[in-house]
């Protein structure tokens, strides 16, 4: 269902001067926090490498892509954000051929120059779909409370180029079928110019698979980069702003290892086929890290979707029973709160990011979940709490309310779209916006680690968040990439 309060209600947006000074002090790092040993974070503070799956041209295009066809190209743009250049085709034309739970199809419809839908002279209309019920259910105030905080704040500036941001939120129930039909309302009644999905990896390519058929822009935070519908670097309306799964592999074996301290590591990830890649890619990775420290699960370490009951006494029992002492983890919180409460031995669990480190996870997880470590694309309120910004936009519209994490997470998201809405003109289409996006590539909000676009995969870093039961909260350890 909609959630018709505050969070789906119209509401304003981004000030250039706020944007400008987030630009100008921004950095990949907050400070006070180091990096810990083993980040290879440049000067700059881009990490060193090459393109990965799903590369892009600064015109938005896959070299060697069809437009229209998987991974095509987006248009030419200006760097005023004029457009111009690129398909002619009107934005919208559906020629993905996703079916009615958003997997499958190609890379969807070419956007065209022109595109406005969204966009008036005075407004910008924006879309966000999460999970507020549902076995990764987030708790609807928190969204509530953190939608439109950061547009709100630049709204009374002057918004973007002129233009006040008004945000629609809506509750994708954690269900891809569900997910595609509030992406659907967004993208065709509501006419938002774009989509932000804020969790969950099989809504999230769900939407973005409709989106690319319906050439609607779509970004989110890092989920998997493939399924069996193929990658979802070939979807020319899609980009990922931080990590994908597959990409934090490495970096939670590496915390692994350091964690175990010579004991046995073990594997459980649900059982979506979305997370097929990333299950392959977390064992690689663990292998190469741990050697004989690692127990492989087999099949063992896939897990139901939505693990409770018997199921969860059942492999908790297993996870003891294999003598591990870390468990790496990439299944819903509900889902982690039941296993670990009914496992019988103590261990440190270790995982992707995002929603698992949440504080909402800590505090009703303690003591169970002491010392578990998660990645995330924001950092803790440790350091949230310090941001003046943040902790002023937000009083200032929930009448002096204390922030949440998630509000935190709401508010980054925000803030990256600010900015890329900001650097692309006021000349605003979808085309020119997608073009931004590839050309200008690094964006800096010093929330977010830096992104960098030279791929539909733009994540750089993760901040590494430690449980902390005596605070009953996790509180963050640095800033890591791979």
């Amino acid at each position: 269902m909609s959630i018709h309060t505050r969070s789906s209600i119209k509401a304003p947006a981004a000030a250039m001067a706020l944007l400008l000074s987030l630009a100008a002090a921004a950095c990949g790092q907050k400070p006070g926090v180091e990096a810990p040993a083993g980040t290879y974070v440049g000067a700059d503070g881009m990490p060193v490498g090459g393109a990965g799956p799903g590369a892009v041209a600064p015109d938005g295009s896959v070299p060697g892509a069809a437009a229209g066809a998987p991974g095509g190209s987006t248009g030419g743009g200006t760097g005023g954000g004029t457009g111009g250049g690129g398909s002619t085709a009107s934005g919208g034309g559906s020629t993905g051929g996703g079916t009615t739970d958003g997997t499958g199809g190609g890379g969807g419809g070419a956007v065209g120059a022109g595109d406005t839908t969204g966009v008036t002279a005075t407004a910008i209309r924006i879309g966000f779909h999460a999970p507020v019920t549902g076995a990764a259910a987030i708790p609807s105030t928190s969204f509530q409370r953190g939608i439109q905080v950061y547009f709100d704040d630049v709204n009374k500036r002057g918004g973007i180029h002129g233009r006040k941001v008004e945000v629609f939120f809506e509750d994708d129930q954690f269900r891809p079928d569900v997910a595609v039909a509030k992406c659907k309302d967004l993208a065709e009644t509501k006419k938002v110019f774009m989509i932000f999905g804020g969790a969950g990896s099989d809504q999230i390519e769900a939407c973005a698979r409709y989106a690319a058929s319906a050439g609607v822009p779509y970004m989110s935070a890092g989920v998997q980069q493939a399924s069996k519908n193929g990658s979802l670097g070939d979807l020319n309306t899609y980009y990922a702003a931080t990590l994908t799964y597959e990409q934090q592999a490495p970096i939670v074996a590496r915390i692994a290892k350091q964690v175990a301290s010579g004991k046995k590591v073990t594997l459980r990830v649900a059982d979506n086929s979305s997370l097929d890649g990333y299950f392959q890619a977390q064992g690689s990775a663990l292998a190469s890290a741990l050697g004989g420290s690692y127990v492989n699960p087999g099949g063992s370490g896939r897990i139901p979707k939505n693990t409770q009951g018997g199921d969860a006494l059942d492999v908790g029992t297993k996870i003891c029973n294999s003598g591990a002492g870390v468990v790496v983890w990439n299944a819903s919180p509900s889902s982690l709160l039941n296993v670990s409460a009914s496992m019988p031995c103590t261990v440190i669990f270790v995982g992707p990011g995002l929603s698992n480190g949440l504080n909402i996870v800590a505090n009703a997880g303690c003591p169970k979940l002491n010392n578990a470590r998660f990645l995330s694309p924001f950092p803790g309120m440790d350091v949230m709490r310090k941001n003046d910004a943040f902790m002023r936009a937000y009083a200032a519209r929930n009448g002096g309310a204390a922030p949440d994490d998630i509000a935190a997470s709401v508010y980054a998201s925000e803030a990256l779209l600010g900015q890329i809405l900001m650097a692309t003109g006021k000349s605003l289409d979808r085309q020119s916006f997608l073009s931004t996006i590839a050309r200008q590539r690094v964006f800096k909000n010093g929330i977010f680690p830096p992104t960098n676009f030279r791929s539909r995969f733009g994540g750089t870093a993760m901040w590494h968040l430690r449980a902390d039961c005596g605070k009953r909260e996790y509180v963050t350890e640095g800033l890591v990439s791979p």
